[in-house]
């Protein structure tokens, strides 16, 4: 019978261990050794190092998929709300409670099925700003699709500079409204 205790410990151990040194320079024995179990141990919970990452990771990745793609199916709101403050808590709370998990999906996933997730979400957030502004752009057929993708770079790049050098939620809500205001606001001029 597995004990959830040992399982939690594993867990947590494999998240430091990933974010400390990522996916390929992390070996099984060392997440062993920060859980206080044995390798052996490990393999009862998880198949091999490959389903312990994705244990780790494939819950966060599937998270901002998912509010990625539904951000992209709701409506069209104004451009003032573009950066809705209900996606701005999103942003913070996933920072408070999954940071570590977000900079091993991003930073730290070379070598897994998850090396190509910051592309992914770039190009989620790309379909975002295109829906959103697209309309509202002056002469919007001179802009080159290329401009949507560095402006969903970009913004996710602030987003994950924000996590790279987390204080605390205050800190962290702080700096996502900073961001968001000085992205979209910097962007006025192309609006209509």
């Amino acid at each position: 019978m597995l004990k959830d205790d040992i399982a939690d410990k594993i867990y947590c151990s494999a998240i430091d261990e990933f974010y400390e040194r990522g996916y390929k320079s992390t070996p099984i024995r060392d997440i062993a050794k920060g859980a206080g179990v044995s390798v052996g141990l490990i393999y009862t919970y998880y198949e091999n190092k490959e389903a312990l990452f994705e244990a780790v990771v494939k819950p966060t990745y599937l998270l901002i998929k998912s509010i990625l793609s539904t951000i992209n199916n709701t409506g069209n709101p104004p451009f003032e709300n573009f950066v809705l403050k209900k996606e701005m808590q999103f942003i913070v709370d996933l920072l408070r409670h999954k940071r570590k998990q977000v900079l091993i999906l991003i930073d730290k996933s070379s070598g897994t099925k998850y090396e190509n997730a910051k592309e992914e979400i770039i190009d989620l957030t790309k379909v975002h700003i295109q829906k959103h502004l697209r309309k509202r752009i002056k002469n919007s057929s001179i802009i080159d699709d290329v401009f949507y993708h560095i402006l969903a770079n970009n913004f996710l790049e602030g987003v994950l500079e924000i996590a790279r050098h987390y204080k605390n939620e205050e800190w962290a809500n702080n700096m996502v409204e900073l961001l968001s205001k000085q992205y979209f606001y910097g962007i006025n001029f192309l609006v209509k």
